[in-house]
């Protein structure tokens, strides 16, 4: 018979990690309460499924609108400054519409991946091929640091910060919300029979938005009073 691996979760900031239980002390591993947890290293013949639903405050518009040229970085008063510091350095304000205000999102950056919003776009031996973010970096401010690997900069970010701003989320749960604003504004209201009636909805739909996300069939067993 095969040994039953209990596996867990634990999630920081926006990475996602899995964890195996363990009797014995390996490598890479953090005590939880009398539970022994590790890093997974053993091989899984049929794989594990995860599904993770994320809200994030930020969406890629389209991961082709990408840069890949950013080549340095430094700190300018304390804030991390990026740039094309090659020959044929890319002019960031006309190239790509850059300016203060606007934000960019970094991967393959090592420590500076994720969103940035950008405080100005500037010259350094070239025209607008240095971008100053507002991300706080006390590094050198006196000798460019060359990146690791290739950054790649997507451009086309639209952020939640505001209330024009769209939520991509299913027409099930859509509806879902507005039945649950109903329910709040009755429950204030004290008009607790539409209030039950909205969040009945409200769980219909979000029940239902659920179940389109769930694979394979669904099996129906009748109850041992049913017809035969």
């Amino acid at each position: 018979m095969a040994d039953i691996k209990e596996y867990s979760y634990y999630r920081r900031g926006s990475q996602f990690a899995i964890m195996e239980v363990d009797t014995t002390t390996l490598p890479n591993t953090t005590f939880q309460g009398d539970t022994l947890w590790k890093s997974p290293q053993s091989s899984i013949a049929d794989g594990i499924e995860i599904e993770y639903s994320y809200s994030g405050k930020y969406f890629i518009e389209t991961t082709n609108d990408v840069d890949t040229n950013i080549t340095q970085y430094m700190s300018t008063d304390g804030k991390l400054t990026i740039a094309d510091n090659t020959s044929t350095y890319i002019n960031y304000a006309t190239t790509y519409a850059l300016a203060a205000d606007k934000y960019i999102v970094l991967r393959k950056a090592g420590r500076f991946n994720g969103l940035h919003k950008i405080e100005s776009v500037g010259n350094n031996t070239g025209t607008n091929n240095k971008i100053i973010l507002t991300t706080k970096y006390s590094g050198s401010e006196a000798a460019w640091t060359d990146f690791e690997e290739t950054p790649n900069l997507y451009y086309a970010v639209d952020v939640l910060n505001d209330e024009e701003d769209t939520i991509p989320v299913s027409e099930h749960l859509a509806k879902a919300i507005v039945y649950y604003v109903k329910a709040k504004l009755a429950e204030d209201a004290g008009q607790i029979d539409i209030k039950e009636y909205n969040m009945k909805e409200f769980y219909r739909l979000a029940h239902k938005s659920k179940a389109s996300r769930e694979y394979g069939p669904t099996m129906v067993i009748p109850g041992s009073h049913a017809i035969r």
